[in-house]
C-alpha cells in the first residue's frame, strides 16, 4: 500500500476567486473625501458670492459718486443762473434808454439830459455785463435759430443770403443761455422779377380814354 500524500495541492479554485479581476469598479470615497468634496464646492460657491457682492458694491459705490457730482452741478448752476428771472425782467428797461438815444442821436444839440441817459445806458450794461449779460452778435451773421428770431425777409445784395441783414431788436446771451434772442431780418437775393421790373405801365383802356 502506497502512503498518503501528506502534500495536497492548493485549491486553485478558492485562490483564483480571491484574486481581483481587470473590470472591477474603482472603490468608492470615503466619508473623508466626500466631506472634503463637499468643502470644496461650498468655498467656490461662496467665492463667486463674494465677487458677486464686491461688484455690486462697486456699482452702487459709483452711482453715489455720480449722484453727488450731478447734485453739485445742478446746484452751481441754479446759483450761476439764479437772477435769471430778474434780468430778463430789466431787458424792457434797457431797450427804452436805446430808443430814447436814438431818437437824439443824430441832433447836433448835446444837452446835459442826452449825456446823462447816455452814461445811465452805459452804466446799465456794465451792470449786467458784471452778472453775465453780454449782446448776442446780429447784423452780418449767419442766421442762427438758437439765438435769432426771424420776423421777416429782406432783399438786399448787401449781405450774404440766409445771414442777418437787420436787427429789430437785441438779443442778449446770460453766460451760455439765450436769456431772449434777437429779433431780426434774414437776407435773401432779390428775385428776377423785382430786378428787372420796370415802372408800372398804364391800362389800355385808360390809354384810350385819353386819345
Amino acid at each position: 500500500m502506497g502512503e498518503p500524500n501528506t502534500n495536497p495541492e492548493p485549491d486553485t479554485e478558492f485562490s483564483e476567486t480571491n484574486e481581483p479581476s481587470s473590470g472591477s469598479k474603482p472603490a468608492e470615497p470615503t466619508s473623508l473625501e466626500q466631506e472634503i468634496l463637499s468643502l470644496k464646492a461650498d468655498l467656490d460657491q461662496k467665492n463667486s458670492e463674494l465677487k458677486a457682492a464686491q461688484e455690486k458694491q462697486l456699482r452702487a459705490f459709483a452711482e453715489m459718486e455720480n449722484y453727488k457730482k450731478r447734485t453739485a452741478r445742478d446746484q452751481m448752476e441754479q446759483l450761476r443762473y439764479a437772477n435769471e428771472k430778474l434780468l430778463k425782467e430789466l431787458l424792457p428797461v434797457l431797450d427804452n434808454l436805446e430808443r430814447a438815444l436814438s431818437h437824439v442821436k443824430d441832433s447836433s444839440e448835446r444837452s446835459p439830459w442826452v449825456e446823462g441817459v447816455e452814461l445811465t445806458y452805459r452804466q446799465f450794461l456794465d451792470v449786467l455785463k458784471k452778472f453775465g449779460v453780454t449782446p448776442i452778435a446780429s447784423v452780418g451773421e449767419s442766421f442762427d435759430p438758437s439765438r435769432h428770431q426771424a420776423v421777416t425777409y429782406l432783399d438786399t445784395h448787401e449781405h450774404p443770403e440766409n445771414h442777418v441783414a437787420a436787427e429789430l431788436q437785441k438779443g442778449y446771451l446770460y453766460y451760455e443761455r439765450v436769456l431772449r434772442p434777437s429779433m431780426v431780418a434774414v437776407a435773401r437775393k432779390p428775385s428776377r422779377s423785382t430786378t428787372e421790373e420796370g415802372p408800372e405801365k398804364p391800362d389800355r383802356e385808360e390809354n384810350k380814354e385819353h386819345s
